[in-house]
């Protein structure tokens, strides 16, 4: 249910473009959807990110700009424009104040030890930054040499699967500085 509650504008958009296959107005449904969530959040947290709100006013700028011109290439931009963002700030992060996404990720489950060496979380933080950057030129790659179907569909499926990736290879990177308790055997 926590899934559905967070991320109901993602869903509204891919309903809306399954349903309807029109692109422009899927965004439209997700800009609404996301204006929503974000009212009921400061409603009830009394905080909104600033990360959700530049999101929504990217998105919110593409779609009036795909509705002016009737193009719904502007939307398809807006994946490259976010990962590249994304990619831009964790190399700021790492530059300007020593902070690493993969320590960002895992900071509530506490999951990293602290004597992950730095030199390791800073190759991590590289590895994060040329993945998304490159995924952003492939992303418009694709938006631009297939059909608006197969960029849809590449689009929900390859994100989850790169972000996922990245997770678990940095994970893997850091397998000798997790917090993972061993099972103890048995002993009758």
């Amino acid at each position: 249910m926590t899934f559905i509650k967070e991320n109901y504008p993602i869903i509204g958009f891919i309903a809306a473009y399954l349903s309807t296959k029109n692109l422009i107005l899927a965004a439209a449904i997700w800009s609404g959807l996301t204006l929503i969530q974000m009212i009921v959040h400061y409603l009830t947290k009394k905080e909104v990110k600033k990360s959700h709100i530049s999101l929504f006013f990217v998105g919110l700028a593409l779609v009036a700009l795909a509705y002016y011109f009737d193009d719904d290439d502007f939307i398809k931009w807006k994946t490259s424009i976010v990962v590249w963002a994304g990619s831009a700030f964790i190399l700021i992060r790492q530059l300007t104040s020593k902070k690493y996404i993969i320590k960002d990720l895992t900071k509530s489950s506490g999951l990293i030890k602290d004597s992950a060496p730095e030199s390791l979380l800073i190759k991590i933080n590289w590895l994060w930054v040329i993945v998304l950057a490159a995924y952003g030129g492939l992303n418009l790659y694709v938006a631009f040499n297939f059909s608006t179907d197969f960029w849809f569909y590449f689009k929900l499926i390859s994100l989850f699967v790169i972000l996922f990736g990245l997770l678990i290879i940095s994970m893997v990177l850091l397998r000798d500085h997790l917090h993972i308790e061993e099972e103890q055997p048995n002993q009758k």
